[in-house]
């Protein structure tokens, strides 16, 4: 996979969840494709979301715990690792260090 994205828009204006704890950035690529560029920071504690969409989750640096859905136990994902969330469903995540990431909505 590309280490870019080229000929994209991208909105100036980040979207802050939790706090801070999560920064991101919409872009669009030519064909119409939304994607988010992001980083969740260190936490004691899970960062919950629920998507409105289905979404990758790319980890481009640092390594996080997920928790999808029902599952009973969470699970590590690295660098050049991906993680699938189906539409309107739970995640939680736990970094103990910066996780760079891109949101690939599907």
């Amino acid at each position: 996979m590309s280490g870019q994205f080229d000929f994209v828009s991208v909105l100036k204006k980040p979207t802050i969840h939790h706090l801070g704890c999560c920064i991101s950035r919409r872009i669009q690529l030519r064909d119409g494709t939304q994607k988010t560029l992001g980083v969740f920071l260190p936490t004691e504690h899970p960062i919950i979301f629920v998507t409105s969409v289905a979404e990758r989750v790319e980890v481009i640096s640092g390594q996080c715990w997920v928790h999808i859905g029902e599952e009973e136990d969470y699970q590590r994902y690295m660098p050049g690792q991906s993680f699938y969330v189906p539409k309107h469903t739970e995640f939680k995540i736990l970094c103990h260090e910066v996780v760079d990431y891109v949101c690939h909505f599907e």
